[in-house]
């Protein structure tokens, strides 16, 4: 089998959508008003044809130094295959071996966690590729506050109780702007490298088109004593589409932080959705600090994998390439 390589204008969002609905892999991030959002731009792999696909890869791209780099939007954990039906080695091989002929230069592809077993299989098959074990953790609700309170750490029980104590209001909004700015003045300097000033436009872009279609919850943890009365400290955001939550986005300022006012947020909605079958999935990047808080509220790891092919590989075919862009635009320069 030889997967089809197309572009973004030639699918059908209504057929695309439907698809990544029915597949066993479902995620909101393959939709396609999503990747729009998230993504520069992208092309996909399609089996066995574009009218009637079994299987659907979405392939976000950017260009760098005039070439094509496949790369992981920001707002998006993974992608990977989408299938109506339980995938085979063979079927995950060839997508792989036509991301290999096409694309160069991968900065990193993420794999939904679905097609990890399958995937862990072939990293001797494509040496050419760097694989790596990345995890999120995944609360699995079923209707049982027993159980979810079953699962609550000593600690985290011990907070949520601390948290009650600064009196906390949590509001539900449709303005992404205070959480923007409470993760601009506390968070953005704890990261190495910083933040790319263009995340925040594609959240706030993200968050709308999200909201519209009622698939977006923004709740707020809001101060209620005399002095900080109606002051945010706190904010998170979380996003629903086909029996999973994913927690998207948060930030907290030095007083939601001492205040708990995540873990109160974060309760009171797990609480409110009790009644439903569904993954709360935490979205943790890999930090043993972050991922010990998602596990304090009784959720596990799982895993996916993410390949890449280092940018500093530069075939000689695509040197020569890159050589005669370079003089033809000095050329028309000078």
């Amino acid at each position: 089998m030889t997967p089809l390589l197309i572009e973004r204008a030639q699918i059908c969002d209504a057929k695309w959508n439907e698809h990544i609905r029915e597949s066993l892999q479902c995620v909101i991030y393959a939709q396609t008003y999503y990747l729009d959002t998230v993504c520069e731009s992208w092309k996909a792999l399609v089996w066995p044809n574009i009218q009637h696909p079994d299987i659907v890869m979405p392939v976000p791209i950017r260009r760098k130094w005039g070439f094509q780099v496949v790369y992981q939007p920001i707002f998006c954990q993974y992608l990977g295959l989408f299938s109506l039906k339980p995938l085979s080695g063979l079927q995950l091989e060839s997508f792989l071996r036509v991301v290999s002929k096409e694309f160069s230069y991968i900065a990193s592809y993420q794999f939904n966690p679905e097609n990890s077993i399958r995937l862990s299989a072939l990293a001797h098959t494509f040496p050419d590729f760097n694989f790596s074990q990345k995890h999120t953790y995944w609360l699995h609700l079923k209707g049982d506050l027993q159980q979810l309170d079953a699962g609550y750490s000593k600690d985290r029980k011990r907070n949520l109780v601390r948290s009650k104590g600064y009196n906390w209001q949590v509001q539900r909004s449709t303005d992404i702007q205070p959480l923007i700015k409470l993760f601009k003045e506390n968070q953005t300097a704890c990261i190495p490298g910083g933040i790319d000033p263009d995340a925040f436009n594609r959240l706030e872009a993200l968050f709308n088109v999200l909201k519209a279609r009622q698939q977006a919850e923004l709740y707020y943890g809001v101060s209620n004593d005399h002095i900080h009365a109606g002051h945010i400290h706190a904010g998170i955001l979380i996003v629903r589409f086909g029996g999973r939550a994913i927690y998207l986005f948060n930030a907290a300022d030095q007083k939601g932080r001492k205040g708990n006012a995540r873990t109160l947020m974060l309760d009171r909605y797990l609480r409110f959705i009790q009644d439903e079958t569904l993954i709360f999935d935490f979205e943790s990047p890999e930090v043993g600090s972050i991922a010990q808080f998602y596990v304090s509220f009784g959720s596990f790891p799982v895993s996916f994998y993410a390949i890449s092919r280092n940018e500093l590989w530069f075939p000689l075919k695509h040197f020569q390439e890159w050589r005669k862009r370079f003089f033809r635009t000095r050329q028309g320069l000078f």
